[in-house]
């Protein structure tokens, strides 16, 4: 398995998890994976190992079901949690194809491949933005959805699990209304089989609240994100991942809502946990500190904020590369609260520079690249006039 990208290793895993339930090598899986996925940490891997064993219900249960459609989403479910982990956790890379490795076994003939679904990790835009899913992955729409029900009914684990997958699907291609009334359908369908406080629950509210939020009511995502996290706190712990991701979507739509000055707070409170949790060149810290610039300009802080982008300009090229739009996210924020500082030459400048990237990357007509030369326009007129103005 050398050479494997991530998201390849994430794919194989996932299968790897379904695929060993009905063989001798469960335990093993079992016990593997909760180890690697608890990183010490008693509570995190009781979580992990509760997960499994709830996955291996699912299938067992899926006898004479649809059963292609449950491993399916049980598949990509495990795939997406990996991908994050993965992500959060490169140091493990290894670990986790040592697993894999110890435990592969002849694929079955009724399994589908994780090839044939999308996976994706949490990521910002996307990790500026991410929805706070248990499973950032969702199946390929372009590749069809026969049913979410199988033969036991609407309501059963694994036809939850593909109804998440596919509501969160529909939001990624753009609805984010329809995403936002199958979340509000299938929550009370989670709470009542699987638990108000199951881990898939709270993904359900999470994601509801944020496909909400991704609609247009910041003000209802922030009061059901805001009810939300202490019960991810008590539940997942305060580091968990999901916790972490809830905090920050929090934190983005109480400034959407219209109160910047807490919205810059909560970030500033979020940034060294994620520092700590993942380390200061992860993408989800990353994502905080960028977030963080954001809400302190809009805050009234113009030059705390061109200060904030500065350092973060550098790590963002060296981790991301100097083209990833994270990076020009930054580049342009930077730009933006230099003029605002009172620079509006260095802004100009910045500007210029950044539209060669924007028209190179994206063309001439592209939406971005007109964004740019619009700022361009506006802090070189800026500039003449304060040039003239000194003169």
């Amino acid at each position: 398995m050398p050479g494997k990208s991530p998201l390849t290793l994430a794919s194989l895993a996932g299968r790897a998890v379904v695929d060993a339930v009905a063989t001798d090598n469960w335990e093993t899986a079992q016990r593997g994976f909760a180890r690697l996925l608890g990183r010490g940490d008693a509570k995190q891997t009781r979580l992990a190992e509760q997960r499994l064993e709830e996955t291996r219900e699912q299938i067992i249960g899926a006898a004479g079901t649809d059963v292609r459609l449950i491993r399916a989403a049980l598949e990509v479910g495990w795939a997406g949690r990996l991908a994050d982990f993965l992500e959060e956790n490169p140091d493990t890379e290894a670990d986790l194809q040592a697993l894999v490795q110890e435990i592969q076994i002849v694929q079955p003939d009724e399994t589908v491949s994780a090839s044939n679904h999308a996976v994706s990790a949490n990521g910002a835009a996307s990790t500026v933005n991410g929805p706070a899913s248990t499973a950032d992955a969702a199946p390929n729409t372009a590749n069809g959805v026969v049913s979410i029900d199988s033969a036991e009914g609407p309501e059963h684990p694994g036809a939850l699990a593909a109804r998440s997958e596919l509501a969160y699907s529909i939001g990624q291609d753009g609805d984010a209304a329809a995403a936002r009334d199958q979340f509000a359908e299938l929550l009370p369908v989670a709470e009542r089989v699987l638990g108000p406080e199951h881990p898939d629950t709270l993904a359900a509210r999470a994601s509801l609240a944020y496909w909400t939020g991704q609609n247009g009511d910041a003000a209802a995502a922030r009061d059901q994100l805001a009810e939300l996290l202490p019960v991810a706190e008590r539940v997942l712990g305060p580091h968990h991942s999901d916790t972490l991701a809830n905090r920050h979507n929090l934190a983005n739509f109480t400034g959407y809502a219209g109160d910047a000055t807490a919205a810059r707070d909560q970030f500033a409170a979020l940034l060294p946990v994620r520092e700590r949790a993942f380390g200061v060149a992860s993408s989800d810290t990353l994502a905080a500190r960028f977030n963080l610039a954001y809400w302190t300009g809009r805050a009234g802080d113009a030059a705390a904020a061109r200060d904030q982008l500065a350092e973060l300009l550098p790590l963002s090229e060296r981790v991301s590369g100097p083209d990833h739009p994270n990076t020009l996210a930054a580049r342009e924020e930077l730009a933006y609260w230099t003029g605002r500082a009172g620079d509006a030459a260095a802004a100009r400048d910045q500007f210029a520079e950044l539209l060669l990237v924007r028209q190179r990357i994206l063309g001439p007509e592209h939406a971005e690249t007109l964004a740019i030369w619009y700022q361009l326009a506006y802090w070189t007129a800026l500039a003449a006039d304060s040039a003239a103005a000194r003169e």
